[in-house]
């Protein structure tokens, strides 16, 4: 334990001052009326920051040796009331970083914004899904849970305020000394620094001189006193940076879940995009199958004619049994893909429901090619409505805070103390030495020499500093390459979704003339079969280059922040 140096001067200037009888009962009555107003909760008001607890997060004095503190930015909620300060520039169409109500209830979350009437169609939506992910998707509950988390913290650090009450009553019915003592002791700490403190006692019977301070009057003895730092703990100290950095947990807790709902409303589009196609591609696989049953007939009776060999007969029924093959896999994608998508798609109770295939839209709204143009804007609009950076820039106000506090602790303690007391009652001594009115003054000063313990804060707080700023910097690198990476899968999507669709086309026209020549006899059932998974193949490229597309708009929305109750 490091050696202090310690200086204690309670009677440095402690002088009875005596008053006149006629003032004695309203000096005790004005030390009554404090101590009752003080214990009644009128105290608040004295200790409570009137525009929130700014004043703990003022930087320290400078420190001996020329150092700079950090400045801290004040914090306007640390006190439970609103903020007003400063939040994240708004982009229009974009996520707003507007803290949810505290009192909402996580499954009703989805009552803050406006949302349209149930539609008669019965296809399920994107916005169907995105609807059931704000009103009972667990993980989003469990995130919304953080909230009463954080508040409770942050009233556990509002503990340090309370107002302390000791009480205790001793008797000593047997020896030489018969005494009897009772005291009721508060303790009322400030948030500006210090604390009131005061008290009753009755001390009664034999006393020796050694126990002078016990004795009181008939009527006991009324304190009231405070106690003031005029160095360590003057513009911040343990409680107020306590409540502080609760303070803005709380608030971080805001962005995280934002940037949480980003997340999951992200991995809901992709999982119905690909249960879309999915549903798709199994109709292709089902078309492919019904062309070569429909020629089961046809086959048959050219076999018979002569017009073809048996061979053929066996080929179409291979075809068959390999592309009901094909059918089986796509079903068990599309079961696959319904019950991925179910997690995500509950019922209001949070019960996951299973999509049937008769909710499968038509097929892929048409996409939009990107503007390349406003690419940095885009980005600039990014840095400025992600929660992440939001998050990161309320945990350095912490780390702030902490660098403040560990400062603080460079400066020695040095408090001023004031004490005043009143006798009541009939004296007990008979120099009535109790029964003058008493007033207490001094200072009383500590340091640790070695002051390491406030040396190691500082590093540590300093490191933290540096660490969030590198994360910073990583994080908005991070963004800007979110946004760059989803526009170019935009590009290559809509480029990929033109190639296919091409192709697609030339395929069916080669498949017409190929079927014109299995019909004329001048082709047979290989070369038909080519041309008939030719067009299933470049269905299926044009169905996974749609998917990839509004995948890639999954991923360009959410890195944007943009709201995601709002219309693609």
């Amino acid at each position: 334990m490091p050696r202090m140096a310690t200086a204690y001067l309670p009677h440095l200037l402690r002088r009875p001052l005596r008053l006149p009888a006629v003032c004695r009962p309203t000096a005790a009555a004005v030390l009554f009326g404090g101590l009752v107003a003080l214990l009644s909760g009128c105290q608040q008001p004295w200790h409570m920051p009137r525009q929130g607890p700014a004043p703990c997060l003022a930087a320290a004095p400078a420190r001996p040796g020329g150092g700079r503190t950090v400045p801290v930015e004040p914090v306007a909620e640390a006190s439970g009331e609103p903020a007003s300060g400063r939040t994240a520039p708004a982009v229009p169409g974009r996520l707003a970083h507007k803290p949810l109500a505290p009192d909402l209830e996580p499954s009703a979350i989805v009552q803050t914004v406006a949302l349209q009437e149930v539609h008669e169609d019965p296809r399920l939506t994107l916005q169907d899904v995105v609807r059931s992910v704000y009103e009972s998707y667990p993980l989003l509950e469990a995130a919304l849970r953080e909230r009463d988390i954080a508040r409770g913290k942050e009233l556990t650090a509002w503990g340090d305020f309370d107002t302390g009450l000791k009480a205790y009553s001793l008797a000593e019915p047997l020896g030489y000394y018969k005494r009897y003592r009772s005291a009721v002791k508060f303790d009322q700490p400030l948030w500006g620094g210090g604390s009131v403190f005061g008290g009753y006692k009755l001390g009664r019977g034999d006393f020796a001189s050694a126990w002078y301070d016990d004795q009181t009057n008939r009527g006991g003895e009324f304190s009231l006193g405070v106690g003031v730092p005029l160095l360590q703990n003057r513009l911040i100290d343990k409680r107020r940076s306590g409540v502080s950095q609760a303070a803005l947990a709380r608030r971080a807790v805001e962005p995280s879940v934002q940037a949480q709902l980003l997340d999951f409303v992200r991995e809901a589009s992709q999982h119905y995009w690909y249960w879309v196609a999915t549903g798709q591609a199994l109709e292709t696989q089902r078309e492919l199958l019904r062309l070569a049953q429909e020629r089961v007939q046809q086959i048959e009776l050219r076999v018979q004619s002569g017009d073809l060999e048996r061979i053929a007969r066996i080929d179409n029924q291979r075809l068959i049994a390999a592309r009901e093959t094909k059918v089986i896999e796509a079903q068990r994608k599309l079961q696959m893909a319904a019950i991925k998508l179910s997690l995500f798609l509950r019922t209001p109770d949070g019960q996951p429901l299973l999509p049937d295939a008769s909710l499968l839209p038509g097929g892929f709204p048409e996409p939009a090619p990107p503007d390349p143009d406003p690419m940095q804007r885009e980005i600039q609009a990014a840095l400025a409505a992600r929660p992440e950076l939001v998050e990161l820039s309320l945990l350095v106000q912490q780390a702030s805070v902490e660098l403040a506090q560990a400062e603080n602790l460079l400066w020695p303690k040095f408090d001023a103390v004031l004490e005043a007391s009143q006798d009541v009652g009939e004296a007990t001594i008979e120099k009535r030495t109790k029964s003058p009115f008493q007033l207490e003054a001094g200072v009383y000063g500590e340091v640790p020499l070695q002051r390491r313990e406030a040396r190691g804060k500082i590093e540590a707080a300093r490191g933290k500093l540096a660490q969030l700023r590198a994360k910073r910097q990583f994080v908005e690198d991070k963004i800007a390459a979110q946004v760059q990476d989803a526009f170019s899968a935009l590009e290559a999507a809509v480029g990929k979704i033109d190639r296919a669709r091409t192709n697609l086309e030339l395929s069916r026209q080669a498949q017409a003339l190929g079927r014109q020549a299995f019909d004329a006899g001048d082709a047979d059932l290989i070369v038909l079969n080519i041309y008939e998974q030719a067009v299933a193949d470049a269905q299926l490229q044009w169905i996974d280059a749609q998917a990839e597309y509004f995948a890639a708009q999954a991923d360009y929305r959410a890195a944007l922040a943009i709201d995601p109750l709002a219309t693609p």
